[in-house]
């Protein structure tokens, strides 16, 4: 054993240090305690949406593995700002935020409690990777475990997924629905806890984040509370000592093979646009190099092995039995690097020799659904920095087409025009001012693609944004348009009727106006007022990156 103290020996150990045993004997500790490892086990419980509703119980099952395995846990929450719901709502404007907030929620805890390591527990795509940027810059021994999903619910022999109620709204609107039935969708979504069955964003970072080693093999798509997921737990909770007996830290395990292998399984499994921004975010905290190069280079490469919903028929809880992300990694093959470090000890490639493949659900490289990953980055005139798309969602004759434009100033404003029956065939609607700064907060714009799909025009027209999209999205709809408006972007100069290039092939996104137009409207461009002037997200606005840095906050 080493002879240095552990911090939370230096924080509760000795004479001098009886105010804080007396405080924490306070809630009940004992002497015992104060002498073993304490361990921070972080989680989101909330009892008012489905991914968090059981996390308190998996909290339970990690403290119990720690103590079992001769720690002391010690339990905090930290939050999730549910993305579903706040859809095309202005909550929406702080749902990107959270992310660093977690971060930094989680190292002010920790550092100021002097904490030994950390088992962190999440559900949501915004803290999942504030999480991981937690990990990252604290560098204490760490694991975690994802909130899992639950499998779709049915109705009338319909698999009932988060888009599936969402469209319904614009189905109802255009008669194809009924009032009824839309109310029973609504009521047949959650058969239990956890997140929607989908490649929602949520369900891509808990398989990214398994994928990347900083969790136990199997566990990212675990049904949520399920007796699998709660031993799964109780592992975590026994692995995280001998890593902090190893002294096994995120440094050793967040390398740029282990950032690779995770983008390699989120865009092979047709994952959230959202990883393209988290992954920058939380390789900036590893001091790795990611960006949309990154992004596009790997895309190239990588073909689509998995069409889980909403581009297919198959669910998270279906990959998590036809073997889940080891699944994935063994049939890509070559192109996962084998060495990269886990959280259980094994290498990567010693589990992936371990797993097994349904060849039904995960085809293999030799027989992809797709040659090329989910996620193509596209630039051109309209996004010279950089757009994202998730092909996978877009029919193959949306692929090449021009378009023309009708462009709104919000979401709220699209939505209307669409259940307005106002948007006809062959448009482009480009809903601009919703990035990092002009949102503020980059909302994602679940909302307006689901009532362009409810309105049967999802092979005729396209959604271009500065804003986000949900991994529920599905159709032609392109976001994260760099630079946004608010920071000088060319989509801020679009007008009504303005032609517009999508050819997702070359990766292209073409705004065709000449440049002296351009010039023209650049010099009687009026920006908008910001939409807020006080608060959090005040502060937000002036400071956060763009999507294309990752939408990070900057570290003082």
């Amino acid at each position: 054993m080493s002879s240095v103290k552990r911090r939370s020996e230096l924080q509760f150990g000795g004479v001098e240090r009886s105010l804080q045993r007396a405080w924490a004997k306070g809630a009940g500790l004992i002497d015992e305690e104060f002498a073993r490892p304490m361990i921070a086990v972080v989680n989101t419980f909330q009892d008012f949406s489905p991914e968090n509703i059981h996390l308190r119980q998996v909290a339970e099952a990690a403290c119990a593995g720690v103590r079992m395995a001769g720690g002391t846990p010690c339990m905090f929450n930290t939050f999730h700002v549910t993305d579903s719901e706040t859809f095309a709502s202005v909550g929406m404007r702080y749902v990107l935020p959270s992310r660093d907030v977690v971060a930094d929620m989680i190292e002010l805890m920790v550092e100021g409690h002097r904490f030994d390591a950390m088992v962190l527990i999440g559900s949501g795509d915004k803290v999942v990777p504030g999480m991981v940027m937690a990990a990252s810059r604290l560098d204490l021994p760490s694991i975690l475990i994802y909130g899992g999903p639950t499998p779709a619910g049915h109705y009338k022999g319909r698999k009932v997924f988060l888009e599936t109620v969402y469209d319904g709204v614009g189905e109802l609107i255009t008669g194809k629905l009924s009032e009824h039935d839309l109310k029973q969708l609504e009521d047949h979504h959650f058969p239990f806890a956890g997140a929607c069955d989908t490649a929602t964003s949520g369900n891509t970072a808990g398989m990214y984040t398994e994928a990347m080693g900083l969790a136990l093999p199997g566990s990212g798509t675990l049904p949520a509370g399920s007796n699998y997921q709660l031993r799964a737990a109780k592992y975590a909770g026994m692995r995280i000592m001998e890593l902090l007996a190893a002294d096994v830290r995120p440094s050793k395990i967040l390398t740029q093979d282990a950032f690779e292998n995770a983008m390699r399984v989120g865009l092979a499994v047709g994952g959230s646009t959202n990883m393209v921004l988290h992954f920058i975010a939380m390789a900036k905290e590893a001091g790795v190099d990611v960006s949309f190069e990154t992004w596009d280079r790997l895309s190239r490469e990588t073909p689509t092995l998995v069409k889980l919903a909403p581009s297919g028929p198959w669910g998270v809880t279906d990959l998590n039995e036809a073997g889940g992300v080891p699944a994935v990694m063994k049939a890509l093959g070559e192109r996962v690097k084998r060495t990269a470090a886990t959280v259980s000890g094994r290498s990567v490639g010693e589990i992936v020799d371990a797993a097994e493949i349904d060849p039904e659900v995960v085809r293999s490289a030799d027989n992809p659904i797709e040659a090329d990953g989910s996620v193509y980055i596209l630039k051109g005139s309209l996004a010279p920095g950089g757009a994202v798309v998730k092909a996978s969602g877009v029919a193959k004759k949306m692929w090449n087409c021009t378009l023309k434009a009708a462009v709104f100033e919000d979401e709220e404003a699209a939505i209307d025009a669409l259940r307005a029956g106002q948007i006809k065939r062959g448009t482009c609607v480009v809903i601009r001012n919703e990035g990092t700064k002009g949102g503020p907060g980059m909302r994602e714009m679940l909302g307006a693609t689901s009532a362009l799909m409810g309105a049967g025009l999802g092979d005729s027209c396209a959604l271009v944004t500065d804003g986000r999209f949900s991994g529920a999205t599905h159709g032609p709809a392109i976001g994260y348009v760099t630079p946004e408006a608010a920071r000088g972007g060319v989509i801020g100069l679009v007008r009504d009727g303005d032609g517009i290039q999508i050819d997702l092939a070359a990766r292209k996104l073409e705004l065709l106006v000449p440049e002296a137009e351009l010039a023209k409207r650049r010099k009687t461009y009026v920006a908008p007022a910001p939409r807020v002037k006080r608060g959090y997200l005040k502060f937000y606005a002036e400071h956060v990156a763009p999507a294309s840095e990752g939408a990070v906050m900057p570290r003082l």
